[in-house]
């Protein structure tokens, strides 16, 4: 395989960054020695990477939840609040839509209407605005690490500010980034960018600084077939410790069923540790992240509660580091409120309860972990394969041909040709494997387990299914069982239902 992977100099990444920041200069003080002094001058207890190691070597599972809050004193409020009533290890702080798209000039108008109105007006923190002077109130007032959740392909600023600051951690890459979350947005250009935010992560580490690097798993949260996920996730860590990252987080968002859901943590822990040692890359600390369902919840309170504890329950078995806590009202309201610490104290009782607890090695799980490990070396390969030396442009021409292809994504770089389904055990399957390059068996495994949930629910194999499975967790179901005479006008309105919630959830996340 003809991969080269080659780290940006110093010298000129210091002159890169200094061009870049010159757009910025009366934004704030980019001075990198008096961050790094910033960071020296904490607690080990509030730098992420450094706790969560604890914790692993403790063999504790830790609870992450997240506030977004637009005013930094309601903000700082609120993530204390989880700390100490909800008992929550690491907290995230969502950043508002304006600034994930770089238009810092409307987030500080709305940020100004906050502030006289005395109420968040934004759909999360405007850390740019808000400058790195008092973001480090956060960092000094807030007593566990920090992480920033956005949702940016091009996050070089808010990264930036973000390290100034003093935070320690963040989720993205050019890829989980930009494909899920943006329509015209390059691969080369993401890809580009992020390559700035990776290089200036190895800087800080350089100096002795631990910066935690969570790849984003999710992507569309919708159907995502495991291989598609932990390909990404591969291709993205890669990218990152050829820059000089050292502590990569990697992950699993929940897929409903509890098999598949270990499986796919299990492979990708495999294959990420395979990969690096293929190349060469040694001294990568591997941790890993269970996402709580990410879908919609049930509109009943009790049957959202239980769909919170299955997902604590699934984290629980998955034996991940530390589980991002979900909060059942989070697409309806601003400020979180009782909810979250809710769902900290359910997902953190599971976790105390069952902590030593193990169900890795039955056998339904190690086939489906093979099964997983099977497709993602084959959608590996064939980038790897066509690479001729640079993997950023082989990652670009694989998504161009649909070799790697999220569902439900919005970025016209995307071809969306393969289409994900149910089988009758709830397991993420393909309905159509769209230009995937699956050899023959794999095919017809997927078209087999496809056709005997049709046969059990008497139905045809066609996009209904996918329609129905969408919807299924926010019914309280894992999937839906529908007859072959099923109402038109219901098909279309199910189309209607899930545009409209793709829509929101875009712009929340």
């Amino acid at each position: 395989m003809s991969v080269t992977f080659k780290k940006i100099d110093k010298k000129k990444f210091l002159e890169m960054r200094k061009n870049f920041l010159e757009n910025y200069k009366n934004l704030d003080d980019f001075d990198l020695n008096t961050a790094i002094r910033f960071h020296k001058s904490l607690p080990d207890y509030k730098n992420f990477q450094k706790k969560l190691e604890k914790a692993i070597k403790d063999n504790k599972i830790m609870t992450q939840a997240y506030s977004k809050e637009t005013l930094l004193e309601d903000l700082i409020k609120n993530l204390n609040t989880f700390h100490r009533v909800g008992q929550a290890d690491f907290l995230s702080i969502i950043i508002d839509s304006h600034t994930r798209e770089n238009h810092y000039d409307n987030a500080k108008v709305i940020l100004e209407d906050s502030i006289k109105s005395n109420k968040s007006l934004l759909n999360g923190f405007p850390l740019v605005n808000y400058g790195t002077k008092l973001a480090r109130k956060i960092i000094n007032d807030v007593e566990v690490p920090l992480q920033i959740k956005h949702g940016s392909p091009d996050a070089r600023l808010l990264i930036e500010m973000a390290l100034l600051s003093g935070f320690s951690a963040f989720d993205g890459g050019g890829i989980s980034h930009n494909i899920p979350f943006s329509k015209s947005i390059s691969l080369k250009e993401s890809l580009e960018n992020w390559k700035y935010i990776d290089r200036l992560v190895g800087l800080y580490e350089e100096n002795g600084i631990r910066i935690n690097r969570e790849i984003f798993s999710p992507l569309t949260a919708t159907l995502v077939p495991p291989a598609i996920s932990n390909s990404i996730q591969i291709l993205e860590t890669l990218l990152a410790v050829e820059q000089g990252v050292k502590n990569i987080s990697i992950g699993v968002a929940q897929y409903g069923n509890i098999t598949q859901d270990i499986a796919s943590l299990l492979a990708l822990k495999d294959d990420i540790q395979f990969y690096l040692g293929t190349f060469s890359f040694k001294d990568i600390n591997i941790s890993t992240v269970f996402n709580e369902w990410i879908g919609g919840f049930p509109e009943e309170e009790l049957k959202a509660y239980s769909l919170i504890s299955y997902s604590a329950t699934v984290s629980l078995f998955s034996k991940a580091n530390r589980v991002f806590i979900k909060n059942i009202d989070e697409y309806t309201k601003n400020s979180l409120g009782n909810t979250m610490i809710n769902s900290l104290i359910l997902t953190k009782t599971v976790l105390d309860i069952a902590n030593n607890q193990k169900i890795n090695n039955y056998e339904e799980i190690i086939f489906e972990k093979e099964q997983i490990k099977k497709e993602t070396a084959q959608i590996i390969a064939k980038i790897f394969a066509s690479c001729d030396g640079n993997l950023r442009t082989a990652i670009i021409d694989a998504f161009e041909d649909g070799v790697i292809d999220v569902p439900f994504a919005p970025s016209k770089y995307n071809l969306g040709k393969m289409m994900p389904a149910r089988d009758s055990e709830g397991m993420i399957r393909y309905l159509d494997i769209g230009n995937l390059p699956f050899c023959p068996l794999i095919e017809e495994f997927h078209y087999k387990k496809i056709k005997e949930r049709a046969v059990k629910e008497n139905r045809e194999i066609d996009f209904q299914m996918t329609i129905d499975d969408i919807f299924a967790m926010s019914q309280g179901k894992l999937t839906n069982k529908k007859s072959r005479e099923w109402n038109l006008l219901t098909t279309f309105y199910s189309y209607y239902l899930f545009f409209t919630r793709y829509l929101i959830v875009s712009l929340i996340h």
